[in-house]
């Protein structure tokens, strides 16, 4: 007990690096959790990381799941399993935290949304940037009105290096839409506090012949509508040759709030009073200590029968935002987006 409520128990599913990542912080740095158990196909993988952390260790996921000391799963598995497992944690009385994306597809989110409710269970989707010290400053700047009317959104978003495995798949991951800029079209939701109606699409292939084979692309530019009548721009690209670059920038209509920005290459904002920033490296501070942040909001969520910050219709409109940008790829105009 901790202030009078219990700790949360937690199973870990799929024990690839992020897996890994929410098993330590549960076990290590959330004294309202209590990591449990951990579970992944591989046996040898399961019991490694059950022995460092000195928890049981599963290959079969239902039997994790009947584990009563058992509250809530983080699930980490390849984005194709998770509304199979999102849907059986619910009927088995589990409280879920899944990694970005929700689903591959809208119907099968929509699926979870209709699951969540009918079970009357906690959901949070992995988005953790909202929890990340930069973005967090953003989103306050906006809120509070400094920088006036927020009237563009745009976000450079472009990794290493190209995914690997069943990533490299759109079929089994989602693509480069949702793979991986989910994370921009959740935080132009967020940073905008308005919905995404309207994307058009340029893309192509330019980089890697695989990425091509499996029918994804590599390179994408993203102009899109909110609701509020602003307007946004998305560049995603599967390589960066320097390292992973991520900036986003929101003008209003009094200043200009910087995510990334040359000056702390994570956060500055721009008014009329001049450019104020925070000099803190973002390396390794700016993700782990969002992951910290957004497991303990979960966790407080649902030991206080709150909304999470980010539930299943996020994770939704997520998912439709990209269906909708794979649609203007392959019918090269404007498409519209009704939730």
């Amino acid at each position: 007990m901790i202030n009078g409520l219990k700790k949360l128990g937690f199973g870990v599913v799929g024990l690839g690096r992020i897996g890994r990542i929410h098993a330590e912080i549960i076990k290590f740095k959330i004294d309202e959790a209590k990591l449990v158990a951990v579970c992944d196909i591989s046996k040898e993988l399961a019991t490694s990381v059950a022995g460092k952390f000195g928890v049981k260790a599963f290959t079969n996921y239902d039997e994790m799941l009947k584990d009563p000391e058992i509250d809530a799963v983080v699930i980490a598995t390849p984005t194709f399993l998770h509304k199979d497992m999102i849907i059986k944690a619910l009927e088995n009385k589990k409280h879920v935290f899944v990694e970005k994306p929700i689903t591959v597809t809208s119907s099968e989110a929509k699926e979870v949304v209709a699951a969540v409710r009918r079970y009357s269970m906690k959901l949070q989707v992995g988005y953790m940037r909202r929890f990340d010290y930069a973005y967090k400053n953003a989103k306050k700047i906006i809120d509070e009105g400094k920088i006036g009317k927020p009237i563009t959104f745009i976000s450079i978003a472009r990794d290493p290096g190209a995914p690997p495995g069943w990533a490299a798949d759109p079929k089994l991951s989602g693509g480069i839409f949702l793979d991986m800029l989910s994370h921009d079209f959740d935080m132009a939701r967020w940073l905008m506090s308005s919905e995404v109606v309207e994307v058009y699409v340029i893309g192509g292939n330019y980089i890697y012949e695989e990425i091509k084979a499996k029918g994804d692309l590599d390179v994408v530019s993203i102009n899109f509508k909110f609701s509020s009548g602003a307007q946004g721009i998305i560049h995603g690209s599967r390589k960066s040759a320097f390292g992973y670059d991520l900036r986003t920038e929101v003008l209003g209509t009094e200043g200009t709030v910087y995510v990334g920005s040359n000056i702390d290459n994570m956060f500055s904002c721009g008014l009329k009073e001049g450019i104020m920033y925070q000099g803190i490296p973002w390396f390794e501070r700016r993700f782990y200590d969002a992951y910290v942040e957004e497991l303990k909001h979960f966790i407080n969520a649902v030991l206080k029968d709150e909304e999470p910050l980010i539930t299943a219709e996020d994770g939704l409109k997520v998912v439709q935002i990209a269906e909708a940008c794979w649609k203007s790829v392959k019918e090269g105009k404007p498409i519209s987006i009704s939730y």
